[in-house]
């Protein structure tokens, strides 16, 4: 309701004017981006520090009262013994491997205990989890037109306009149309329908002047669904930078993603 308001007071300014000058279209320009699927890849000190402070939480944590949840010297409670004692050797540090005493006790027999089948008391074991590689067949084929490329990356969605350049989708405001409407329509024009897209607000996060038209950004993710443009590709913030105009990056760069 706003933007129509501003449009009708535009508008009404104009006709009022005594000066005449050139007419410039204001278009409605979509960023449309697919946010990460992955995180990305730690730095060797990244990860050198998540690793000690884990190895802190775990000689610190409070000590596991063993003697509450298994009997002394079941084969239970040696089953945990060994795997805490696995679970010290994973940290390595200063050329040592800090171990916390662990006594293994022996098995004790019980005649007046019930007899429980051994199956009952060794640990549940799930299903396995297969990690899947963090590149994926797009990403060997540099296929630009996929989305199961750079997982760990935003992409961005650019088509080529009809004067050869590359540039987010856009499209003329018409009538009383306010900019996020506009956006989402030339999108739909340009890349068909079949994307589900989710416009973050209703007001622009930056604009690009020419001397033909003035072109306001709206942001939005895609959420499912594939574009049908005759020319489009996805690409990261670098790629962006070295397909577009320089006075276009100039104008975006600042409001993308640095992942």
């Amino acid at each position: 309701m706003f933007g129509r308001s501003a449009l009708r007071l535009a508008c009404g300014a104009r006709q009022f004017s005594t000066t005449r000058t050139h007419s410039v279209a204001v278009r409605a320009s979509i960023i449309l981006q697919r946010d990460p699927i992955v995180t990305q890849q730690s730095a060797k000190f990244e990860a050198a520090a998540d690793q000690y402070f884990g190895w802190l939480d775990y000689m610190t944590a409070d000590k596991f009262p063993r003697e509450f949840f298994f009997k002394p010297g079941s084969s239970a409670e040696n089953r945990w013994a060994d795997q805490d004692q696995e679970r010290a050797l994973e940290w390595h540090f200063g050329g040592t491997r800090p171990k916390r005493p662990v006594t293994k006790k022996p098995i004790e027999e019980d005649p007046d205990a019930e007899e429980v089948e051994d199956d009952l008391m060794a640990p549940v074991v799930g299903k396995t989890v297969e990690v899947q590689p963090r590149e994926t067949q797009a990403d060997a084929s540099n296929d630009l037109l996929s989305l199961e490329r750079k997982l760990d990356r935003t992409l961005y969605l650019i088509v080529r306009d009809a004067k050869g350049r590359w540039a987010f989708p856009q499209s003329d405001v018409q009538d009383e149309e306010v900019l996020h409407e506009a956006a989402r329509r030339g999108l739909r024009d340009m890349c068909g329908s079949k994307m589900s897209v989710w416009t973050v607000g209703c007001g622009p996060i930056g604009h690009h002047v020419t001397n033909e038209h003035t072109a306001f950004f709206v942001k939005a993710h895609i959420l499912a669904g594939k574009a049908e443009a005759k020319e489009y590709k996805w690409v990261t913030r670098e790629e962006l930078g070295e397909a577009v105009p320089s006075d276009y990056w100039a104008s975006v760069k600042d409001i993308l993603s640095a992942v």
